[in-house]
């Protein structure tokens, strides 16, 4: 969504994507009603001061919203948190469920913990340490774990994903100047440039998830040059990668072919 696109959306809009970071309505509303926003720390800052000022319904609901850890979700955030944790051996795995019952049983909510690329070893030897907690002390440890994944969860989703790209003309063995370059968003609005002499575009911003497509005049290119081509352009298609702030997407061109990679 990147935090422009959070400022213009419609209340609803809003509520809705902050739902999939936190699922206590009273904290997506508030955040919502912040709006706008000057930078992505400003709206962590507010997300914290609403996460403080939670009852302990909306708490629950908050806690509700985050799966065991150790069990499959179709939340695509709590899937990407516990990536490392699906490839654990069966015997951690086990460790894991048993101890998601007894903390249950203990304190009478899941165990949330802030999962974000740690190994399940890892959070079985916190689980464990964290069932000997007093219930006052547990709670506090689970505001913080809560504020601490809302805030990555906030900042993936506001976080602007940058696009670049990069035209050589291998035929030439040079930079490829002046190619007309659309890029398209999932929603299908579109923003243009063109190479420099470098053959480079670095000024193209995400339009959140999905498919975007960048489409390269070579017909224009090529006639500049003084060549005709077999493709009058060229479209590439691809996923942001929400882990990613910036995407580059080169191009290596010539009047035949052409290759495309992820750069760096």
């Amino acid at each position: 969504m990147g935090l422009s696109g959070f400022n213009a959306a419609t209340d609803a809009e809003a509520v809705a994507a902050l739902a999939a970071c936190c699922a206590s309505p009273q904290w997506s509303r508030q955040l919502a009603l912040g709006r706008p926003f000057g930078t992505v720390d400003a709206v962590v800052e507010a997300a914290d001061a609403a996460l403080a000022a939670l009852p302990a319904v909306e708490i629950d609901a908050a806690l509700a919203g985050h799966p065991r850890i150790g069990e499959r979700s179709e939340h695509a955030s709590s899937q990407r948190e516990q990536a490392a944790v699906a490839t654990a051996d069966a015997d951690v795995l086990a460790g894991l469920a048993a101890g998601n019952r007894e903390y249950e049983q203990r304190f009478g909510h899941v165990y949330l913990v802030c999962a974000d690329g740690r190994p399940a070893t890892e959070l079985l030897a916190v689980l464990r340490g964290r069932l000997g907690n007093e219930p006052a002390a547990e709670c506090r440890v689970v505001h913080a774990e809560l504020g601490r994944i809302n805030a990555i969860r906030l900042r993936r989703m506001l976080e602007e994903k940058m696009i670049s790209t990069h035209v050589l003309d291998a035929a030439l063995g040079r930079p490829a100047a002046g190619v007309a370059v659309e890029l398209e968003h999932p929603d299908g609005t579109r923003a243009s440039a063109v190479t420099d002499g470098d053959g480079r575009v670095g000024t193209f911003t995400g339009g959140g998830p999905g498919v975007h497509r960048l489409r390269f005049d070579t017909a224009a290119y090529f006639a500049a040059t003084g060549r005709t081509g077999f493709y009058p352009e060229v479209t590439v298609a691809f996923v942001l990668d929400p882990d990613r702030p910036h995407h580059h997407v080169p191009l290596l061109l010539s009047p035949f072919a052409y290759s495309t990679y992820r750069g760096s």
